[in-house]
């Protein structure tokens, strides 16, 4: 089974952005995903004022201190850079890899992405944002039907949510020619 590893924003997109929390929960009781949870990504998520509704989930994964292993990419970053989410779920995608796990790690801060694609190129294709992970869940696993994902879409344009109109145009495409 695929490990899922998300940034705080995914949560975050779904919790609060659009107020979904049982989006999350359908994703990950769909038995497609191992949820992967770091400890500062899920200390994060308990400041948001939907965390108890998905707090089931939580409970049922696979839960990573990342000060157990932070030290092996700690040569790539700053002290400051260490203490974040994002570098968290890197750490841990870096170890779950090298480890032979099937995963895929959920980024959407530009900073952590482009840290990816230029010092950790062997897991950079095991990189994907919120947006494309709602494609994912719709065109390759059918937990979202294509006007489902359509419309999580939608909700996302219209939300809080940072994201390009042109990443979101590109997606509403993909989902309706899969």
């Amino acid at each position: 089974m695929m490990r899922v590893i998300p940034d705080t924003s995914f949560f975050i997109c779904f919790l609060d952005d659009i107020k979904k929390p049982e989006l999350l929960i359908r994703i990950f009781n769909s038995n497609k995903f191992a949820l992967v949870v770091g400890k500062i990504v899920h200390e994060e998520l308990k400041r948001s004022e939907n965390y108890l509704k998905i707090e089931s989930i939580l409970n049922k994964s696979e839960f990573y201190d990342y000060t157990q292993f932070g030290e092996i990419i700690r040569p790539f970053m700053s002290l400051e850079e260490i203490s974040k989410g994002e570098h968290e779920v890197i750490a841990i995608a870096y170890i779950l890899n090298f480890l032979g796990y099937e995963i895929i790690f959920i980024l959407d801060d530009n900073d952590a992405r482009n840290f990816v694609l230029r010092s950790l190129k062997k897991i950079s294709n095991r990189m994907i944002g919120t947006i494309g992970f709602v494609c994912r869940c719709c065109c390759h696993h059918k937990i979202f039907n294509k006007e489902e994902a359509r419309l999580i879409l939608i909700m996302i344009k219209n939300s809080n949510f940072r994201v390009k109109k042109e990443i979101l145009e590109r997606a509403i495409g993909e989902i309706e020619g899969c």
